[in-house]
């Protein structure tokens, strides 16, 4: 909903949402944030506008080859906020972790879907389906490891996500 001077406004049942955040923002990095933070704020939503008629649907889509997920942007992103860091900062993470990020963002155009229709097809038939679902996700990735992995108890997913993830230099 928007006010047209950049601000938010409650008149009427504007919602004209399609992913997170307003147009214009940068929104790779709410892309970024996990996916549990989105699913909270969404679903709270999703329940607040019901009172008033709206039905909110929400597309959850997994890794698509787009300029968001461009190993070039995500790896300039993670070296530039690098070298912005302090002394402290950077020796307490250490270098091999800043290069095992990098190695990771390398490959990930292995895992992207370059078929963008999944997550069109998504909008498309939740703008205009009689019954929208309540939720879309779209992309292998997202099925078959994303939405298992929120059902899962959260300490099972912290160990998993903690043996595939490089371990900052001064960790203990």
């Amino acid at each position: 909903m928007s006010d047209r001077k950049g601000g938010r406004a409650a008149e009427g049942q504007d919602v004209r949402q399609a992913g997170d955040g307003d147009p214009g923002c940068h929104q790779h990095r709410e892309h970024r944030c996990g996916h549990p933070v989105g699913e909270g704020a969404h679903g709270g939503q999703r329940r607040e506008l019901s009172h008033f008629g709206v039905k909110v649907a929400i597309i959850e889509p997994g890794f698509f080859k787009t300029f968001v997920t461009s190993p070039a942007v995500i790896s300039r992103s993670f070296q530039d906020t690098w070298d912005k860091a302090s002394p402290e900062v950077k020796e307490a993470y250490g270098e091999r972790l800043l290069a095992c990020t990098l190695k990771a963002v390398g490959s990930l155009d292995k895992i992207c879907s370059q078929d963008l229709s999944l997550v069109t097809n998504s909008m498309e038939h939740a703008l205009t389906a009689c019954h929208p679902r309540t939720r879309y996700s779209p992309g292998w990735d997202v099925k078959l490891i994303y939405l298992p992995m929120s059902y899962m108890p959260t300490f099972l997913v912290d160990v998993m996500i903690k043996l595939t993830y490089p371990r900052p230099a001064k960790a203990m």
